[in-house]
């Protein structure tokens, strides 16, 4: 039997989502990463992109991604490479924005059933 969805009263919570986006940049230094044993494409890569919940009240997103980037990139960075000395020197808001693209979200509607649970990485 099909789902459906009715459009009133859709269940939203109080975030705002940001994407970020690997370039071709990041893929030339995760491919060099020692922790890296495959030949990965952009398209895989792009397949699997990390999203961020961040506060609502942030309505300027710029100005957060500007306050917050380095956890961001230091974070993106990690998943490739444990070891802080082989990331990119310049971890520069410029340097970053020539690894990630960013895409913001306002409306993050939740459509799945049950609660919602935190899980620590």
């Amino acid at each position: 039997m099909k789902q459906e969805i009715y459009y009133e009263n859709l269940p939203t919570i109080n975030r705002n989502v940001l994407v970020v986006e690997p370039t071709e940049v990041f893929l030339e230094w995760a491919k060099n990463s020692p922790d890296d044993d495959m030949q990965l494409t952009l398209k895989e890569l792009v397949a699997d992109m990390t999203a961020y919940l961040i506060s609502e009240q942030d309505a300027d997103a710029e100005s957060w991604l500007r306050r917050n980037f380095k956890t961001i990139f230091e974070i993106e960075l990690d998943g490739w490479c444990a070891d802080p000395s082989l990331w990119p020197k310049d971890r520069s808001m410029k340097t970053f924005r020539k690894f990630f693209r960013v895409h913001y979200c306002s409306s993050v509607i939740d459509l799945a059933k049950g609660p919602i649970e935190q899980e620590y990485v």
